[in-house]
């Protein structure tokens, strides 16, 4: 996949209480948007949680099970966040994890998610998988983009461009132009995006680690069709040398032939 990112912090605070994460190893975006006194190391916490979760299970996990194991691991770090003292800390996120040629999203609290398939449509507060679909883009946003006082929607008119093959540097024109529209209208809490586009590398990406390993010593090591052969002809001829060695320390045997 192929990424650009912004975040800028709005007029309401001096601090951007606003986190992204991309990882472009696993195919994994996180934008986690904190609030309260504590808000950014809050937001901080949660994604790397949910970051490492992800890292951890990935390679071993099926298409078909993205989203249960994407909503998982976010259940598990709001616990952990929660029993580390930020349970007065509220954090939204929008989260996006490419595995096995599914796309699984996931939007909660003011975060939201966009993409191109669904003609940019805003989503909050759910969770989507959906096949890999080379040159659609997704778009993972914070509060201040999501639920701008300024209009009940952003305006996606700077995303509605034809799908083809993207340099990140269009990528990131295409995102700033578009945030550029929002703050226009609006400037008040962090703004954060993360524009993430579908390659066809992305159908494959994400192949577990044993698979990878079983089919490198199939081919590495293969069993000729000799072998077995050869396996039994050198048992054979140690036996008997074996037997050749031990044959003078056996007991000399006399036969009496009677009549």
């Amino acid at each position: 996949m192929k990424t650009a990112s912004i975040t800028q912090t709005g007029s309401i605070r001096e601090q951007n209480q606003d986190y992204l994460l991309i990882d472009s190893q696993i195919n994994f975006a996180i934008i986690a948007d904190g609030s309260g006194p504590a808000g950014a190391t809050a937001a901080e916490t949660l994604a790397r949680s949910i970051w490492e979760r992800i890292r951890e299970i990935a390679p071993v996990t099926a298409g078909d099970e993205n989203e249960t194991r994407l909503t998982e691991a976010i259940a598990i770090a709001r616990n952990n966040c929660e029993t580390g003292g930020f349970a007065n800390n509220n954090v939204s996120t929008a989260v996006l994890w490419i595995n096995r040629g599914i796309v699984a999203v996931a939007a909660d609290g003011r975060c939201a998610f966009s993409a191109s398939a669904s003609d940019w449509q805003l989503q909050t507060t759910q969770v989507l998988t959906l096949p890999v679909q080379p040159g659609q883009s997704i778009l993972l946003c914070s509060e201040g983009i999501a639920f701008s006082p300024a209009k009940l929607s952003p305006d996606f008119s700077p995303l509605r461009v034809a799908e083809e093959q993207q340099s990140e540097e269009t990528l990131s024109a295409r995102l700033k132009a578009f945030v550029g529209s929002v703050a226009n209208e609006y400037d008040g809490d962090d703004r954060s995006a993360i524009l993430v586009y579908l390659e066809k590398a992305d159908i494959t990406a994400g192949e577990p680690h044993e698979l990878e390993l079983f089919e490198h010593i199939n081919k590495e090591y293969s069993f000729p069709l000799w072998a077995p052969v050869a396996v039994a002809a050198g048992a054979a001829a140690s036996g008997l040398y074996a037997l050749l060695k031990i044959r003078k320390h056996l007991p000399k045997l006399n036969f009496y032939r009677y009549s």
